[in-house]
């Protein structure tokens, strides 16, 4: 069996072996993969997860075989309270579904996810995905900054700035990267309230940048979690 994780901006996937055992992870773009798959042709059922139908509907054609397709959170046998799943993203409820399995029951969590997109999942004591908060992250930040605007250039954020700069573009990076932290951290203490002693999982593109500091360097970074919630029997 391949499992696959289909997002806004990258196409992950990995074989799975026994146990649930996750291999070696494969990732490529999410505008171009379709090299990638056909190399993968032999390879299969495939159990996909997405939030980009336009791209899911790529990879069906390029697949051309059988697979379980995972499109929102109504599709996950997460327990939940949300009012509307099928509007909630199937990474999301894989995610909190794997991170809950990582710990004893009985214990509540939070689950943030840095990718395209920033979540941050609150999980209750038994087991119940209460919901979260949606935000930009790093790359999407920088983005929106450039283009709703007339004069601010697009920054890249692969590196950790400064807190201030002495021109527009330092500044700029210094609050996309910065201003993602502090909301990070705002929404943890937040979700946190009426929790006793949380546990806290990480995962996405960016969270092993983001993670330590807003955790410090202990903190649980699991960046194939969605990968390893498909492969759960």
């Amino acid at each position: 069996m391949v499992v696959a994780d289909l997002g806004n901006s990258r196409l992950k996937w990995a074989e799975v072996g026994a146990g649930g055992a996750i291999g070696e992870v494969g990732s490529t773009n999410a505008d171009r993969f379709e090299a990638s798959i056909r190399a993968l042709g032999h390879l299969g059922p495939w159990r996909i997860s997405t939030v980009n139908p336009p791209a899911a509907a790529r990879l069906a054609a390029a697949l051309g075989g059988p697979a379980k397709w995972f499109r929102s959170a109504a599709d996950v046998p997460v327990r939940h309270a949300l009012t509307h799943p099928e509007t909630a993203g199937a990474d999301r409820a894989w995610a909190v579904l794997e991170a809950s399995a990582m710990h004893p029951p009985g214990r509540p969590g939070i689950v943030v996810s840095c990718g395209t997109a920033l979540t941050v999942e609150r999980i209750d004591a038994g087991g119940t995905w209460l919901g979260g908060a949606i935000a930009p992250g790093l790359a999407m930040a920088a983005k929106a900054l450039n283009r709703l605007t007339a004069q601010l250039p697009e920054v890249d954020v692969d590196s950790t700035p400064d807190a201030w700069g002495d021109s527009t573009v330092p500044a700029a990076r210094a609050g996309v990267y910065w201003g993602t932290v502090g909301a990070i951290r705002e929404l943890i203490a937040r979700q946190s309230a009426g929790l006793d002693r949380p546990w806290l999982v990480w995962t996405g593109g960016d969270a092993s940048r983001l993670a330590p500091e807003v955790a410090g360097p202990g903190a649980v970074v699991v960046p194939d979690l969605v990968l390893r919630g498909l492969a759960r029997p």
